[in-house]
């Protein structure tokens, strides 16, 4: 259905048609301005990458018709910060071509740095099934251990990483300089500066652990960004993803939470605004409501991985949930602040991508002043929704690219690699679905109640 289709018929959830009916003070900017213009150096790959991976009658290429030419830029914050970003209504975006629509400045990286504290609260681990994530991490005698995380954002999730596992090499991999102090980082971390839409062909086979989080807003086909990242991995190698699902759960953690509507004026303005949102990004150039269908049903059926999992991580909108369990009740607690604080400087983020898609900022206004207002008296009771996907690399396909390894001692057979799923049990906050049909039992009961949705504001004629 196109987007034209679509304005005609407002009532739906995804792009198959489907029908249902505290402030940063100025002492802080200094700080994190000087954080800013620190930002560590780093490399990138330029070639051009126009051959398939898997072309060939051994499945591999050589290198020149993979890879094309290769340079290295070193990236100098006093040298090469206008060639990266450019000033919007006072705040800091991307230069480049891209489709992610959000600052990159540093009120964002206050934001990003707190949402990913709330991620850890709700979460309790730096990261999904614990138990694949340090079984593919265990030290191994003659064989390096690496992590690759792609849109790495601030670069807290790979400096983390890093700490927790210094036998281990991290590589942070983002379209922007990260805003990070090079002489605070731990010596087994690195962060270059690539486009995962382009590929990733220099990286082919070589980590252990590939990470993605909320790296959905820059890829206008998501689908295609897994394969690549998943060409990433070793044989055996584990792939991560998390993306926030951009639409809110009642209280029951099964239900959509209604949205504000002329005839359902009591719903929430906050599902309300960041459908708008979505609506605008779709706009500039994103498969987001393709995405999100794919992204519910997890990763089972990719051809190139194996033991796949997801879940669903629920974090509260504010503190408003209430637990008999002091260690529920804390987590709770926490995470709720954090979102709601979060959420408070994301309104006025997206309102810079929102007018470009032609919604007057009038409109905007009394969007967020409703959006404010609900978080203020917590009078709705809404979760957020993390995903969480899985799965490990198998060995239908040779490592590829010349830089790949198979683990010692491993073949690339699947048959001689360790495919076992995971066993994880996690706090009640976490859903998971150990098989496609219960994610698609779980998408159908979200997308079944999602009740009235209103035309799009940046569908409608100006």
């Amino acid at each position: 259905m196109s987007l034209e289709d679509r304005s005609q018929n407002p009532s739906f959830e995804d792009a198959q048609g489907t029908r249902s009916n505290p402030p940063i003070t100025q002492v802080d900017q200094a700080l994190a301005r000087a954080r800013y213009e620190q930002s560590h150096p780093a490399k990138s790959s330029q070639g051009n990458y126009t051959e398939s991976l898997f072309s060939g009658p051994s499945g591999l290429q050589d290198e020149s018709s993979i890879y094309g030419g290769m340079s290295t830029y070193s990236y100098d914050s006093t040298r090469d910060l206008s060639a990266y970003f450019r000033d919007i209504d006072g705040r800091r975006f991307l230069n480049q071509e891209s489709t992610y629509m959000l600052p990159t400045d540093e009120s964002e990286f206050w934001r990003l740095d707190k949402q990913h504290a709330a991620m850890l609260v709700a979460l309790g681990n730096l990261y999904a099934c614990p138990d694949l994530v340090e079984s593919v991490l265990a030290p191994r005698e003659g064989e390096s251990i690496e992590i690759a995380d792609i849109g790495c954002g601030t670069g807290t999730w790979a400096i983390s990483m890093a700490r927790r596992f210094p036998h281990t090499q991290v590589v942070g991999i983002d379209i922007a300089p990260v805003p990070i102090n090079p002489d605070q980082l731990p010596p087994n971390v690195q962060f270059e500066l690539d486009d995962i839409n382009s590929g990733l062909p220099r990286h082919g086979g070589k980590f252990n652990l590939v990470h993605m989080r909320c790296v959905g807003g820059g890829l206008p086909d998501y689908a295609q960004g897994i394969t690549y990242a998943a060409q990433c991995l070793k044989p055996g190698g584990l792939l991560l993803i998390v993306e926030f699902d951009m639409s809110f759960y009642a209280e029951d953690m099964v239900s959509s939470q209604k949205m504000a509507t002329p005839n359902q004026p009591t719903g929430s303005w906050l599902q309300r605004y960041f459908y708008e949102f979505r609506w605008a990004y779709a706009l500039n150039g994103t498969d987001i409501f393709q995405a999100e269908e794919m992204l519910d049903h997890g990763l089972w059926g990719h051809s190139l991985l194996d033991a796949c999992g997801a879940g669903s991580v629920f974090l509260p909108i504010g503190p408003w949930p209430q637990s008999s369990d002091s260690e529920e009740s804390q987590r709770l607690r926490f995470s709720g602040i954090l979102v709601k604080q979060n959420f408070k400087k994301i309104l006025h983020s997206f309102q810079i991508g929102m007018k470009k898609n032609g919604i007057p900022q009038p409109v905007l206004d009394e969007w967020v002043r409703n959006c404010e207002q609900e978080l203020e008296s917590l009078n709705i009771h809404s979760w957020q929704r993390l995903r969480l996907l899985w799965g490990k690399r198998n060995g239908v396909d040779p490592p590829l690219g010349p830089t790949a390894s198979s683990p010692t001692g491993a073949e690339t057979g699947s048959n001689s690699l360790d495919l076992s799923p995971s066993t994880w049990v996690p706090h009640k906050q976490i859903h998971i679905y150990h098989t496609l049909e219960d994610a698609q039992k779980a998408r159908k009961q979200k997308v079944d109640t999602i009740g009235e949705v209103a035309e799009p504001a940046a569908l409608k004629p100006t």
